[in-house]
């Protein structure tokens, strides 16, 4: 069963493997860079793992990104909410990586036509 729901995916996965900077937008609080380590990235978000706790269910995270990943998102959605050099996304996965050690995260980015300019530029406040 597992397998069938790998292969309905919409979007197509591209292992990605560089460290990254994140932050729940309500916090000033930085992740440690080095403890964070993305997996694979598609048009619809990211996946990294981390070694601190987790950013809770829901949430929305600023997620900084290199200038290559970020020209990369850029091509695959022009639609996404960038602020700094990062993007904004939601985090809709938090799974054990190994256990006790480490979490695997998924978000979802957030997209500009899913949002009114209101609820944008509150984000954006938020997250500077």
């Amino acid at each position: 069963m597992h397998a069938d729901f790998d292969e309905q995916r919409e979007f197509l996965r591209i292992d990605h493997g560089t460290s990254i900077n994140f932050r729940e937008v309500k916090t000033d609080k930085l992740a440690n860079k080095s403890a964070v380590l993305t997996k694979n990235i598609s048009a619809c978000g990211l996946l990294f793992r981390t070694n601190s706790i987790p950013p809770a269910l829901s949430s929305i995270i600023w997620v900084g990104l290199d200038e290559k990943m970020m020209s990369l998102c850029s091509e695959i959605e022009e639609d996404l909410i960038v602020c700094g050099n990062g993007v904004l996304g939601r985090v809709v996965r938090i799974a054990e990586g190994e256990p006790e050690v480490s979490y695997d995260v998924g978000i979802c980015f957030l997209r500009r036509k899913n949002m009114t300019d209101t609820e944008i530029e509150e984000l954006l406040e938020r997250a500077r």
